[in-house]
């Protein structure tokens, strides 16, 4: 009897760990829900309409730029560059509108198009370098070295000062809740239908899962990971102007240090850093649930000068997290 209900209650294990294996969104879903329950029961301010309203503004800036990064990852690269680059398109966007006084429109287009310009920098040097070496070696030299470059130019177009957008005609959808969340959705419907519908989000997977297979089965390897790194570039530009729109200025400084919390989303939620593994969806719970973390602190008494610790403490719980789920779904 004993050892039936043993049996049984093994079944049980095995039963949810692989539910929470084949769905991690599932396990980051309950984590939402969890933080918001503890955070809220400490401080009853946390679940109120208007801080939610605060949270999802930034969240879609964070959910933007994961998006980005999954393409990259999903080939098992890495895209390191993409907070400063953020960076620099709000002061690209703010200096075209303010100081050359482009139309709106014109001014989002050209922002747009030098992140893509960086992002094709960017896979040309991966396709270039790799192989003979891995994706993730020249991934993240070339966009680590984009990070200091980036944020230096965007430091020393106005000397560290912001650009400020006194017109707010300008950036009025930009600046808008309802501006921001009609972005992120689009921009949502756009990367899974390419990850999960289309011959390149296939050839994505397929570089990220076997390499040697994707080549040995003829899948253009190099245009795919040009693909992906030009993808990251642009979804990085596009956060930089809701950011630059959302305060209503440019500023080098808006999204440092973002790079490590798009990573971190991407591998909280199911993006795997090895490769293969993931989509937008993932990267968009992910930083959800990033989002509540760093402004939850805030709500439980904690410093906001705390809040790289958190974000160091998440990226560290996010990388056990991907190496635990790839270890048993290998020992499964």
């Amino acid at each position: 009897m004993a050892k039936r209900q043993s049996t049984e209650a093994k079944a049980g294990q095995v039963s949810i760990k692989t539910i929470l294996l084949g769905s991690p969104e599932i396990g980051t879903a309950i984590g939402i829900l969890g933080l918001t329950i503890i955070i809220g029961a400490i401080n009853i301010r946390f679940i109120e309409f208007s801080t939610w309203v605060t949270i999802l503004r930034w969240f879609a800036g964070i959910a933007i730029l994961a998006m980005g990064e999954s393409m990259a990852l999903i080939i098992g690269g890495i895209d390191l560059s993409v907070g400063s680059l953020a960076s620099l398109s709000s002061m690209v966007f703010a200096y075209l509108l303010v100081n050359i006084g482009v139309d709106p429109i014109i001014a989002f287009i050209a922002t747009l198009c030098m992140g893509i310009i960086v992002g094709l920098y960017h896979g040309s040097i991966v396709a270039i370098f790799s192989p003979p070496l891995p994706t993730t070696i020249p991934a993240f030299i070339v966009t680590l070295g984009s990070l200091m470059l980036l944020r230096g130019i965007a430091i020393g177009m106005t000397k560290g000062f912001p650009i400020k957008i006194y017109d707010m005609s300008k950036i009025e959808f930009l600046a808008s809740s309802y501006g921001v969340a009609i972005i992120l959705l689009l921009l949502a419907l756009l990367t899974m239908f390419i990850q999960q519908r289309t011959a390149i989000g296939r050839y994505l997977y397929a570089i990220g899962g076997n390499l040697e297979a994707a080549r040995v089965a003829g899948i253009p390897i190099h245009k795919a990971r040009i693909f992906a790194f030009v993808y990251s570039g642009a979804m990085a530009s596009i956060a930089g102007m809701i950011y630059a729109g959302l305060v209503a200025s440019g500023y080098a400084d808006i999204a440092t240090g973002q790079e490590l919390l798009a990573i971190a989303s991407c591998a909280l939620a199911g993006v795997s850093l090895a490769g293969g593994e993931g989509n937008a969806f993932n990267a968009i719970l992910g930083a959800l649930l990033v989002s509540i973390a760093r402004t939850g602190i805030v709500f439980i008494g904690i410093s906001p000068y705390w809040q790289d610790v958190a974000t160091a403490l998440i990226l560290v719980i996010a990388v056990i997290v991907d190496l635990s789920r790839r270890t048993l779904i290998f020992r499964s």
